[in-house]
């Protein structure tokens, strides 16, 4: 039970972080996009109608659009060739230590741990903390999906200390809001 419900609350937690992301991680030029998260009658994940007007909808909303579609389907084989390359186009656009390139990693280890290749999301989850805390700092609100999936990896790999440091880590930040 404690699985599940890790495992559903950081999915959750992750699409608001990316809807986040999306928003307040803009380019110099201030464009950027939105991906609708359910709440205009949209399907969920998909590229909404609120892009127009607001300049091009870049390549890595795109594919990260997409590879949310495929995690939701359950298509984690395709999702992950999909999530490699949008962690690939976040790496040359913005550079190695952009909170794109997090969400990108922590994309990608949340479709390796679906497939129970726990030895290859564990890396991903860490760097996506390492750039999430030196983007942010150790107590900022966009460092929780990544502490709660870091939990849910832990929990499914038996190293129940380490979840409950990670989950006890994700409430008190929580809690200071």
């Amino acid at each position: 039970m404690i699985k599940k419900s890790l495992r559903v609350l950081g999915v959750l937690v992750s699409t608001v972080l990316l809807a986040v992301c999306l928003t307040a991680c803009q380019d110099e030029s201030g464009e950027g996009g939105n991906i609708n998260d359910g709440g205009s009658g949209g399907d969920p994940g998909t590229v909404s109608d609120s892009f127009v007007g607001k300049g091009p909808v870049t390549e890595w909303e795109v594919l990260t659009s997409e590879v949310m579609k495929l995690y939701r389907s359950g298509d984690y084989t395709q999702g992950v060739e999909v999530a490699k390359r949008a962690l690939q186009v976040a790496q040359q656009n913005d550079g190695p230590d952009h909170p794109n390139v997090a969400l990108s990693l922590s994309n990608l280890a949340e479709l390796y741990e679906a497939q129970s290749e726990y030895d290859n999301a564990e890396p991903l989850f860490k760097r996506s903390l390492e750039i999430l805390e030196k983007e942010y700092g150790q107590d900022n609100p966009f460092l929780v999906p990544t502490l709660l999936n870091m939990a849910s990896l832990y929990n499914n790999i038996g190293r129940e200390h380490e979840a409950k440091q990670m989950m006890e880590r994700a409430n008190n930040i929580q809690a200071k809001q």
